[in-house]
């Protein structure tokens, strides 16, 4: 896999990141591909440093979720290894909440609160965050969704951005004002996200939507005039 080159100014704490990870996962990262984990139960996952790389997590969210009261929601997280790397850099365990529907992430974020649920339902109640990270599960829990036996496009773009679309209000509606949103991995079709965004944009949020190939990011503020919108359970 070829790595995804981060900014330059990113790009010592992407070395920061790899330097913490070659010691936190020892034996645990492939020789053979400086992006990835070896295999756990017949699953690979991302190095936090492949994370750090696309900028789903920054030096700047470092030292804001260090702060008392910030807080970072990574849905879709096991084996949360990019998670137990920043309380390593310094986040407060209490200061993550990890998710993900595989119920084994209770046991594999050791001292982070963990939830287990799967982000195509209801959410539970669970308060609000200053960021809301999906590390290489966004497009993955879309792709699982959608029918692999219908090839007609427009039947695929209508089922794709109605899953997005409710994705994206529910994990919405836990930001805190000025809080981003970040999914890292193949992003949808340029029309389903632009269908998506739109959809949040009339139901009263403001939003700053920076959507590309293989990265995500929602910076959003709630409309005063409207307040939040309730959460749709469809």
């Amino acid at each position: 896999m070829k790595r995804k080159k981060a900014p330059a100014s990113q790009r010592p704490f992407v070395e920061r990141v790899r330097e913490r990870e070659e010691r936190l996962y020892a034996g645990k990262l492939r020789d053979d591909d400086p992006g990835l984990m070896k295999e756990e139960r017949r699953f690979w996952h991302f190095r936090p440093s492949h994370h750090a790389a696309t900028g789903l997590i920054t030096q700047e969210d470092i030292a804001l979720l260090s702060r008392p009261g910030k807080r970072l929601l990574s849905v879709g997280a096991s084996p949360a290894f990019l998670e137990r790397l920043l309380v390593d850099l310094g986040v407060p365990a209490q200061n993550i909440l990890v998710t993900d529907k595989d119920p084994a992430i209770t046991n594999a974020a050791g001292p982070i609160p963990s939830l287990a649920f799967d982000m195509h339902g209801t959410w539970p109640e669970t308060g609000t965050f200053d960021r809301i990270i999906f590390p290489e599960s966004l497009c993955i829990a879309i792709r699982d969704r959608l029918p692999k036996e219908d090839n007609a496009d427009h039947h695929l773009d209508e089922g794709e951005t109605a899953l997005l679309t409710a994705i994206f209000r529910r994990a919405v509606a836990r930001l805190q004002p000025g809080g981003v949103l970040r999914a890292n991995g193949p992003m949808s079709h340029p029309k389903v996200m632009q269908a998506a965004t739109a959809a949040l944009r009339e139901e009263g949020y403001v939003l700053a939507a920076d959507c590309r190939r293989f990265f995500l990011s929602l910076r959003v503020t709630r409309s005063c005039s409207t307040g939040a919108p309730r959460e749709s359970r469809t």
